[in-house]
């Protein structure tokens, strides 16, 4: 009866150690979806499960092969990994009609590389898979169908063991379907949001992000700028060489703007030829630089559209939400940009083809 009783006993408390793990994972899966649902930045959104996977699964490296655009069937890892060494002028691409791919989406479940190598065999994506040192691909699945797949390196603390339970197995799948379901929303915010002719962000995807921002500044202290920029004498373009010279005009001057920015920063057609720029954490004198910086960039490029030579001047303004004024915690992101569009307009009426700073007063805007 004693050994039945501590057997009782030993089981209860496995019992209990099993579902307190239970409720630690999702827990886990809570906050990580609340983590997820936090931005509509695809790219931030990437970073942060892969960091997530990477502290939860404890490995040293983790990436994602994932579908480039709606449409695409061919699964590419380029920027989207953080810690596996990738070969120089090595293109790392699964076939979505081959190889792993078909594996995982039949089978819904991830697979060690192990696993992989009995049914891959030598297959280019079982050696991509090896020299990536990849020790688990999990499949991030949406309705059903595999959108992206989840590569994990090396664990730490583990040499001789590189294994998963399937308690970890079960885990890193709910994130992944989970990370699914977020990128997915991200990309159809993406491509609802993007301008189809420059590629650039749309005015309300501006405001949505910068608004964000902004409060951000206001807890944090960091400032950012917002430059408004429209295309002089842009009617001309239309006028004498065709709405298809405009719209040449328009993708140039959208592509400039992007290699002329930073990545944390972010640009957005604010409508017809203007558009606008958001500048994170710049004083004056950065803003002043970056903008001026972009409109002689401009001035000095040479647009070729049907073999006509053209040169092209923008009009800028800008103003900087800096520390000073961030105990006005009632300021507005409109405010800032009417504030942008009037330095902007000052150009315009001073000569055109120069930047405008005007120093943010809230008591004017008001």
């Amino acid at each position: 009866m004693e050994n039945t009783a501590a057997g009782n006993t030993k089981d209860y408390r496995a019992l209990i150690a099993h579902q307190e793990r239970q409720i630690y994972n999702l827990s886990q899966l809570l906050e990580i979806s609340k983590s997820f649902a936090s931005t509509l930045e695809s790219s931030a959104l990437v970073e942060s499960l892969l960091y997530t996977c990477m502290g939860q699964m404890r490995v040293t490296g983790a990436g994602i092969f994932s579908l480039t655009q709606m449409g695409d069937t061919d699964y590419t890892l380029d920027d989207e990994c953080i810690g596996l060494d990738l070969l120089p002028h090595t293109k790392y691409v699964f076939k979505d009609s081959e190889g792993i791919i078909p594996f995982l989406n039949e089978t819904g479940k991830s697979a060690s590389i192990q696993e992989l190598a009995v049914v891959l065999k030598d297959s280019n994506d079982l050696l991509l898979l090896e020299s990536l040192k990849v020790t688990l691909a999990v499949p991030m699945i949406y309705q059903n169908h595999t959108v992206g797949i989840l590569v994990l390196g090396q664990r730490i603390f583990s040499e001789d063991d590189q294994s998963f339970s399937q308690e970890e197995r079960e885990q890193i799948l709910d994130i992944a379907t989970l990370a699914a379901l977020s990128i997915n929303t991200a990309m159809l915010i993406e491509q609802s949001s993007t301008d189809m002719l420059t590629h650039l962000k749309l005015r309300h995807f501006f405001y949505n992000v910068v608004g964000n921002r902004l409060r951000q500044a206001k807890e944090s202290g960091i400032p950012l700028a917002i430059v408004m920029l429209d295309i002089d004498h842009f009617k001309r373009f239309n006028d004498v060489y065709g709405h298809a010279c405009g719209d040449f005009v328009l993708q140039r001057i959208a592509r400039l703007l992007q290699t002329n920015i930073r990545s944390n920063d972010l640009a957005a057609r604010y409508g017809g030829e203007e558009f606008i720029i958001m500048l994170n954490n710049v004083t004056v004198q950065d803003a002043y630089r970056i903008t001026e910086r972009i409109r002689s960039t401009v001035e000095h490029d040479d647009i070729v559209f049907s073999d006509i030579h053209m040169q092209v001047t923008l009009s800028a303004g800008f103003t900087v939400y800096t520390p000073e004024r961030m105990q006005d915690k009632k300021i507005r992101l409109e405010q800032l940009v009417n504030m942008a569009d009037e330095a902007m307009y000052t150009s315009k009426h001073n000569g055109r083809n120069r930047v405008t700073y005007l120093e943010f007063n809230l008591l004017d805007r008001q």
